[in-house]
């Protein structure tokens, strides 16, 4: 296709290729589709000769084996892609969540549903155990671009040395590049340093800047978004955050600048000595301004206040949408403190109407989330938290529900997710 060229984003073996697409059908006129039965769900956002974005959230059924359920996964997979109108060559992102990664990554590197996402899009797969579910879920991302142009390229190891045994390292990259801006998106970053979550987190962000550099990014102007899993998250969480804080104050991300939209869990990787595993989101070709800094100061006070460096989200506004990153948040008040202590329902409320006065100062509401992560410390209380989620965000938006500790004991449960809304700046449309 002219106009399009493929590149290599990384040092890996790489993988790239131009994708014509023929123009998308007429755009939907509802934000999400009704789901087809109790474990799948998707969300669409369109304007008038823009851009669509999808968003697909699988669970599987309770009660069955891990290979049940990834065979069932697949064929959801496949039936859910058909229905809202993407594809592989659509396809931006995904995760998998696993419910014992030791035991259960063999069986997955051998699936089909692997080889199909491994080879289409940042793939990310990490333990968070899924709650209310059988033992794995997927989130899924894709771009539908307006004008029938879209370049990915997507650099990692070969296929076979991902396989059980023939690799360690899981990480892979991906640059979807549009006629305005370009997507990078990593996965599964994480450093063989030794066995400390500072050493880790240190060598992590250091790498991050320099696939940021190969691409003519920095951290400062166009880091937007990162998931940060930390492994015993009780006992290191805050040798993540001492790292992550004296990164940022030396790339220049500080209180007076800006810093990303976080969530920093619990999550384990595929090798036990990996104690933090990164992903995260970058976009290329955006102009000053366009990042803005999202508070709702009468419900959360700013995380500097008590010691960590992430912003409660970030608005990225383009000609014709505005993405909303709601970053991890939970039970807290304007002076940081846990707000219900003991009471997980409670505490769910609380975290929705943080996220609901996040929105608001955007003239956003929660009906206008593409997709919801969930996060619950004991899965105890899974059906009081779930209840609530129930009750808030309906059945409709795409939803990822899974048991992981929050990084303060007294948070029983945490959520983040994102928000598009139309919006007319003079910046270049998305995407």
């Amino acid at each position: 296709m002219k106009g399009t060229s493929a590149y290599q984003i990384s040092d890996h073996p790489c993988i790239s290729f131009t994708i014509p697409i023929a123009a998308p059908p007429i755009a939907f006129a509802m934000p999400t589709f009704p789901p087809t039965n109790q474990l799948t769900r998707s969300s669409v956002f369109s304007v008038p000769g823009g851009s669509d974005e999808l968003f697909l959230s699988i669970a599987t059924a309770e009660g069955a084996s891990f290979s049940e359920a990834l065979a069932d996964l697949n064929e959801q997979y496949a039936a859910a892609l058909a229905r809202v109108g993407a594809s592989d060559d659509t396809a931006v992102f995904c995760r998998i969540f696993l419910s014992d990664i030791l035991n259960q990554r063999s069986v997955l590197l051998a699936s089909p549903l692997f080889r199909r996402l491994s080879a289409s899009c940042a793939l990310s797969i990490i333990e968070q155990r899924p709650v209310r579910s059988g033992p794995l879920s997927l989130l899924a991302c894709y771009v539908r671009p307006s004008k029938g142009l879209l370049t990915k390229a997507l650099s990692r190891s070969p296929l076979e040395s991902w396989r059980e045994g023939s690799c360690n390292d899981w990480r892979n990259d991906l640059v979807v590049k549009g006629r305005n801006y370009a997507l990078l998106l990593t996965a599964n970053l994480t450093a063989s340093d030794s066995f400390d979550a500072y050493a880790q987190t240190r060598a992590i962000f250091s790498s991050l800047d320099s696939t940021l550099e190969r691409q003519g990014m920095s951290l400062l102007d166009h880091g937007i978004r990162h998931w940060i899993y930390v492994r015993d998250l009780d006992n290191h969480y805050k040798d993540m955050v001492r790292a992550r804080r004296e990164h940022f104050v030396a790339r220049g991300l500080t209180e007076k600048t800006r810093y990303l939209a976080s969530t920093g869990i619990l999550g384990m990787s595929h090798i036990p000595e990996r104690i933090v595993s990164l992903d995260s989101l970058s976009i290329g070709g955006l102009q000053p301004g366009q990042v803005l800094r999202m508070e709702a100061l009468s419900h959360l006070g700013p995380t500097i206040h008590y010691g960590v460096t992430f912003e409660r989200g970030l608005r990225v506004r383009f000609g014709d949408r505005s993405h909303l990153y709601i970053s991890g948040t939970a039970s807290i008040d304007t002076k940081g403190e846990v707000v219900h202590v003991g009471d997980a329902a409670a505490q769910t409320r609380r975290a929705i109407d943080n996220v609901r006065a996040l929105l608001a100062a955007q003239a956003a509401t929660l009906a206008d989330l593409a997709y919801v992560i969930a996060y619950v410390r004991n899965g105890h209380d899974r059906e009081r938290v779930g209840q609530v989620l129930d009750e808030e965000l309906g059945g409709r938006v795409p939803l990822i529900f899974t048991e992981a500790a929050v990084c303060r004991p007294t948070w029983l449960m945490e959520l983040e997710g994102v928000a598009i809304v139309r919006d007319e700046t003079q910046f270049a449309p998305f995407f």
